[in-house]
């Protein structure tokens, strides 16, 4: 027998795996609250008992779920490599990596960025960044530069290459590309 609390995340469940689906194929704004419905065989009350603001609430979970690989990766990186410019690399790398992932690609780089502008500027993988950036320049791993700065235009470079990665014809290639290109413009900062 299920519970109500089970039937519940089931509906969900349910509603995010389709949305995911929907919205990886189509766009979000492509991606009706309708087709939605269909797709789950859902009632439109229980989407907004379970997403108060409908489709946008939904994408939000969407992203939870699709982003959650990455945090991951970086919760890893950061158990497992002591160095800071190490696991600045490593970073750079689950990013690159990640990004040629359809899914991850469309919702978190692609869509995200038009559905929840500016929601990544400031957040926990730019605050790990600057965290590492710190601890390199403290423990002297790089020189001395503006902190703010460095870790901005170093978040920025790794975000832009993650969005070519994701819009590339060849993901995987770019990715590598992309990797080399990171490690120089870092190795340039070390000095």
């Amino acid at each position: 027998m299920v519970t109500r609390k089970e039937q519940a995340e089931q509906t969900r469940s349910r509603f995010v795996t389709v949305a995911l689906d929907l919205f990886v194929a189509q766009g979000y704004e492509a991606t009706s609250v309708a087709q939605i419905l269909e797709r789950a065989d859902m009632a439109r009350g229980a989407l907004y008992h379970h997403f108060p603001e409908g489709k946008k609430s939904l994408f939000i979970a969407v992203v939870d779920v699709v982003d959650h690989d990455l945090h991951e990766a970086f919760d890893t990186v950061v158990r497992n490599i002591e160095s800071p410019i190490g696991q600045i690399l490593a970073g750079f790398d689950a990013v690159l990596d990640i990004a040629t992932d359809p899914a991850f690609a469309r919702i978190v780089l692609i869509e995200a960025s038009v559905v929840l502008p500016g929601a990544w500027a400031q957040g926990s993988e730019y605050q790990l960044l600057r965290h590492n950036l710190e601890q390199a320049m403290e423990l002297g791993e790089m020189k001395r530069s503006p902190l703010d700065a460095t870790a901005s235009v170093l978040y920025g470079a790794a975000r832009r290459s993650a969005d070519y990665v994701a819009r590339s014809d060849d993901p995987v290639t770019a990715a590598v590309e992309s990797k080399q290109v990171l490690r120089t413009l870092l190795d340039g900062l070390r000095g």
